[in-house]
């Protein structure tokens, strides 16, 4: 009898292939949430399940009766019920390296757009204004500005490493769990508080984890620590942030300017949408990881260990101990 797989939603044909070539059969829900998953789950009984950013809840563990293992296409696991998984010795697996390289590219992309206001100008321009570049203020270079980051792992040490080493920008971190030596000789110079680099950052990025101690942690009274043209930036989850703060930050003008590709919840809720409207916001809908090099990577890395799971070899990136 062949193992079996269950995609939340549709992945790459890259993971179906590794799939394929390992006898595993493939099974695509044929729609989102939770309700048809566990309907379809029930039926389908897969050995494991593989998803994007969708939640694998303790229900949709529950009513599998052989479930192995779960993967995440992607780095953070916030839409897994983590805890649920490890009490039920289900091994989840994720490809933590596989789209860094994007995100941190992505990020480089939302500053730059933030810091010459391509959203004003682009509006501006597609409503037939050539002439709005005669008049534009706030338009900034990035060269010697001060870059800060909340959180200095992986994708934060590559964001700024391409900053400081192609843009010419400084860098300033906080981060209680990264040391100097951590940092592979990039000139950060990590501080010994959040509220310095909020006070003192040009560009400020936050790079957390979504989880208990850092959820909603980010709000009106971290913006109105930034300095008065200082830009906030968000490619890690939207649940960090007090999102209703951030609109009337941005409406009243207590923050300058913001560069987003995350949300709470996705798709914008009706408060959220306000920024869609917004001249001094940069937005794209959690597409930072979304190059063909990281999908390629993440699945492959993802589908192997599931396959590793279902023929019970040992996984190469873990996202639990079981």
């Amino acid at each position: 009898m062949k193992f079996k797989v269950y995609y939340t939603t549709h992945l790459s044909d890259v993971a179906t292939q590794i799939f394929t070539n390992n006898d595993v059969e493939v099974k695509v829900a044929s729609g989102l949430g939770e309700e048809l998953y566990l309907k379809e789950l029930k039926e389908y009984q897969p050995d494991v399940i593989m998803c994007r950013t969708e939640p694998v809840t303790a229900a949709m563990m529950d009513v599998c009766t052989n479930l192995k293992g779960i993967g995440k296409q992607g780095a953070g696991l916030d839409n897994i019920d983590m805890d649920y998984a490890t009490s039920k010795k289900i091994q989840v697996v994720f490809a933590p390296a596989g789209n860094a390289n994007a995100v941190a590219e992505h990020a480089v992309m939302l500053m730059m757009m933030a810091a010459r206001r391509f959203n004003y100008v682009d509006r501006q321009f597609r409503n037939g204004n050539f002439f709005v570049r005669m008049g534009l203020e706030n338009t900034v270079e990035v060269q010697g500005k001060t870059l800060g980051l909340i959180g200095c792992g992986r994708i934060s040490k590559l964001f700024a490493g391409k900053c400081i080493n192609g843009l010419g920008m400084k860098a300033i971190g906080y981060d209680p769990y990264v040391t100097k030596e951590q940092l592979n000789g990039l000139p950060i110079e990590l501080k010994d508080s959040a509220e310095e680099i909020w006070k003192t950052a040009d560009f400020v990025s936050i790079h957390l984890p979504l989880m208990p101690a850092t959820e909603h942690t980010v709000g009106m009274e971290q913006f109105k620590m930034m300095k008065p043209r200082a830009i906030f930036l968000n490619v890690a989850r939207g649940g960090l942030i007090r999102e209703e703060e951030l609109v009337e930050a941005l409406k009243t003008g207590v923050l300058f300017g913001a560069a987003l590709d995350v949300y709470e919840p996705e798709p914008l809720c009706e408060n959220s949408r306000q920024l869609l409207d917004m001249d001094n916001v940069i937005l794209t809908p959690h597409t930072a990881a979304t190059t063909e090099e990281s999908v390629i990577n993440c699945c492959t890395s993802c589908a192997t260990d599931l396959v590793n799971i279902c023929y019970g070899r040992p996984v190469v990136c873990p996202a639990n101990k079981i």
